[in-house]
């Protein structure tokens, strides 16, 4: 029987997809407790549009959990106090991070559970003398993480690929479009290969025809990465 979810849950897991496709993880993080995005960066970025409340946000959070589609963490063992007649086995979530299950992650790549506008949660990493924008990083000391609004110079280049693709007369999908956003990164860091490999993933059958228009614009967002 398939899942019924309402905006707000999707919106969530369509997140936390998204975060699992851009750091290319596997079918093994899924069967445990992986480092997903903070709480309060989904919050951040799932809120702030206005359709969706902390209270909305609160409830569709609660019940994924209780679905079993998300997981959240660090876990924290329950701690007993010397000599005291009672013993508490086992431990609780801190709740500061989220991730996906195996089912969680199953139910959002179904097509019905694809939320109606998508929110992607990026990570900037700030140091001394430059800003690099979308690293998956932890936090510490020296880096601070934070939402970054996808727009600019990147947003239109993405648009373009876009329509590139739908104008093959494909639905582009949030994976897709995540896919995209991965080539562009690699071609900002002037890794030309990997940028390649993304594209062709991405396109899938459709590469060849598309390939003479699409690459292109990668190549010449590549040049500039190198200074040529």
């Amino acid at each position: 029987m398939a899942v019924q979810l309402d905006e707000a849950e999707k919106q969530i897991l369509g997140a936390l997809l998204a975060d699992f496709t851009e750091r290319q993880l596997d079918a093994q993080q899924l069967r445990k407790l992986y480092e997903g995005p903070k709480v309060s960066e989904l919050i951040s970025a799932i809120c702030s549009g206005g359709d969706i409340t902390t209270v909305d946000f609160d409830i569709a959070f609660d019940d994924l959990a209780k679905k079993k589609l998300i997981r959240t963490g660090p876990w924290r063992p329950y701690e007993n106090k010397p000599g005291s007649g009672l013993i508490f086995v086992g431990g609780y979530s801190l709740k500061e991070y989220s991730c996906l299950t195996e089912i969680g992650y199953k139910t959002a790549r179904q097509a019905p559970n694809r939320p109606a506008k998508a929110q992607r949660i990026v990570n900037n990493l700030h140091i001394s003398g430059g800003q690099f924008t979308n690293l998956q990083l932890a936090a510490g000391e020296v880096v601070t993480q934070k939402m970054h609004s996808n727009a600019g110079a990147d947003s239109d280049l993405l648009a373009q690929l876009i329509s590139i693709l739908e104008k093959q007369g494909e639905t582009v999908s949030l994976e897709q479009r995540n896919g995209f956003s991965v080539a562009i990164n690699h071609a900002n860091e002037g890794n030309g290969k990997a940028a390649r490999t993304a594209l062709e993933k991405v396109c899938g059958p459709v590469w060849d025809s598309v390939q003479p228009v699409m690459w292109p614009i990668i190549g010449d967002l590549l040049k500039k990465s190198l200074g040529l």
